[in-house]
């Protein structure tokens, strides 16, 4: 099955220019008891940039919001289609699916463990650096790095070179100067992945699961 992200993609790629627009207006207000996201961040963004944006903004909630929102346009048909999707996960990911809470309340209970208590943070990091590098998106990066700036993990200056750089580079290059500063740091950069992207965060925790078993 498509990725949550990639399904709304497909979504808002069937709504014209008027009706895109539209549909980031909504996003500005609240929506679902959920604050609105502030207009510049959503100023002539594309729509994959809004569903970056949408997924910073909601999480998991995404698909609802967007289901509510479509019904404000009589999206009708869009919106049924959206119906058939899975609004939150079933089993252990339910708990991802609360956004304005707590990292720690929303995040399973297997996955409040301390990454060292399974295995060290550092080398969680490496198992999953090229998921990682590829993966991540730019507004996600974006704020791991302020994030990392604010706990002194990095100083300015590779918070800037890692900013000026392409997606990919910037992000091996985050990863490879947290990972070498150990397992304190790493372990920084792995809480804020976290709360500001659980489903990566999950989609990385289920890599290393797959590496460790490779290597028994």
């Amino acid at each position: 099955m498509a990725s949550l992200k990639k399904i709304l993609f497909r979504t808002l790629e069937q709504l014209g220019k008027e009706d895109f627009e539209e549909f980031k207006w909504h996003l500005q207000g609240e929506v679902l008891g959920f604050e609105g996201i502030p207009k510049s961040r959503l100023e002539g963004a594309d729509r994959t940039q809004t569903v970056d944006q949408m997924f910073l903004n909601y999480g998991i909630n995404s698909i609802k919001v967007t289901r509510n929102v479509l019904k404000e346009m009589n999206q009708n048909l869009l919106e049924e289609n959206l119906s058939k999707i899975p609004s939150e996960p079933t089993g252990p990911r339910h708990a991802l699916s609360q956004r304005n809470v707590p990292a720690e309340s929303r995040v399973p209970a297997e996955n409040r463990v301390p990454a060292e208590s399974r295995v060290p943070a550092d080398q969680w990091l490496f198992s999953v650096r090229a998921e990682f590098v590829q993966r991540v998106t730019p507004p996600v990066l974006n704020v791991l790095l302020d994030k990392l700036f604010q706990s002194k993990v990095i100083i300015k200056s590779e918070m800037d070179s890692a900013r000026n750089k392409p997606k990919d580079d910037g992000a091996r290059e985050v990863v490879d100067a947290v990972q070498n500063k150990g397992a304190a740091a790493s372990r920084v950069l792995i809480n804020a992945l976290r709360e500001l992207d659980p489903y990566l965060y999950e989609e990385l925790e289920l890599k290393l699961k797959q590496n460790l078993e490779e290597c028994v």
